[in-house]
Formats: C-alpha cells, structure tokens, sequence
C-alpha cells in the first residue's frame, strides 16, 4: 500500500474514532520537526482521545505495518518524536491529574500533564516531582517518561525513572 492509499485507509477510522485523524500537508509539517535539528514528515497525525482510540490505533499500525510516534509537546533536542509514522499527539485530550496519594508519595497522571503544572497541584501536598527539566513550562510526563528526562540538579533529584 501506498502513502495515499495508506492516508485513506486510516481516514476510515475517523467515523468511529473519538479523536481527531489528520493527514493534511500543514498539520504534517507541524509535526514534521521538535526543539531538534531534525525533520521527516509524518504519514499523518493524529489525536487520540480515549482509550478505545489508542488501540484502534494500534491494530491500524500493526495490520499495515507503519509506525506510531506518541508525542507531547516535542521539547526534546534529539528527534525523538520525528518520523515517518503516525504522530499520536496525546497531549491535547490527556491532561488530567487523576490521583494524588499523599502517604505514599506518589500521583496518577495522564501523558499530557505540565511538569510545571503538576508541581504546582502537588504543592498543595507538600510534594513535587523531582526531575527538573529546563523546559518544565512546557514538557509533559509522557515525553518525560519516553526520554527519561533530568535536568540541572539531577544528582540531587535523580531523572524521571527515579520516579516512575
């Protein structure tokens, strides 16, 4: 299957798909570059809203043999979420702090949170996530966790799999 016939079959999907399926040329290009030197133009982009669309998204990839990019908010320097795949932006419907257990330590959250954002609800607590990134206004968890994020002090607070 061709790119176009490949962009069509995905655009199949969108009757029963919560979120949203793009494969025009300015949303591609968008995607097609991150904070890095790198650029590939995706096959498509898409927004995944529910679970239910992350895994017709996954069966979709897996039966035609194409790649998915999930991305955040594609602060990284080394192109990780470049590619020739379907980006799977999980950031505009992902973007709640679901638990917070002050006890234990710990919080439950969707990829698309802040890190700055879930510092200042966990402030409330007494408690913070450790990992200080550089771009903490911007980054989201989900990347934080794909890219095992630190930053300046990260000898004192450790990367994000310290963490997670």
């Amino acid at each position: 299957m061709n790119k176009t016939e490949l962009q069509q079959a995905l655009l199949t999907l969108a009757p029963n798909f919560d979120g949203e399926i793009f494969v025009d040329i300015p949303t591609r290009l968008t995607y097609a570059t991150d904070a890095s030197a790198y650029r590939e133009m995706p096959l498509a982009v898409v927004y995944p809203k529910t679970k239910e669309d992350i895994k017709k998204l996954v069966l979709f990839a897996g039966e035609n043999k194409t790649s998915i990019i999930p991305r955040t908010a594609g602060t990284s320097l080394a192109g990780q979420v470049v590619g020739g795949g379907i980006v799977a932006d999980v950031y505009r419907h992902t973007t709640k702090i679901l638990e917070v257990n002050k006890e234990e330590h710990w919080v439950r959250v969707q990829p698309g949170v802040i890190l700055d954002e879930l510092n200042k609800h966990l402030q409330q607590f007494g408690l913070f996530f450790g990992p200080e990134t550089s771009t903490s206004t911007r980054c989201m968890i989900g990347g934080m966790v794909g890219n095992n994020a630190c930053g300046a002090h990260s000898l004192i607070y450790g990367s994000t799999r310290d963490h997670t």
